[in-house]
C-alpha cells in the first residue's frame, strides 16, 4: 500500500482491488465541491480473494501465454 512503484506521482488503484470475484462495491459522492470523480471514496466488501493475488494470478497467465 505504498506508493514506491509510482514515485509519489500517481493515484492508480488496481482494477482488481474493486472488481474481483464476489466483491460488492460501494462508491460515495465526493464530500467537497469541485473534486474529480477519481478520487472518490469506494468501499469494497465481500471479496474471495485479495486483490494481490489476483494481480500475481493475472501476471503469470500473461507470462504464460507470452
Amino acid at each position: 500500500d505504498t506508493d514506491l512503484m509510482t514515485f509519489n506521482i500517481s493515484v492508480h488503484r488496481s482494477w482488481w482491488r474493486e472488481h474481483g470475484p464476489g466483491c460488492v462495491r460501494r462508491v460515495l459522492p465526493p464530500s467537497a465541491h469541485g473534486m474529480m470523480d477519481d478520487y472518490t471514496y469506494v468501499s469494497v466488501t465481500g471479496c474471495v480473494l485479495d486483490f494481490q493475488y489476483l494481480e500475481v494470478i493475472h501476471s503469470a497467465v500473461q507470462i504464460l501465454l507470452s
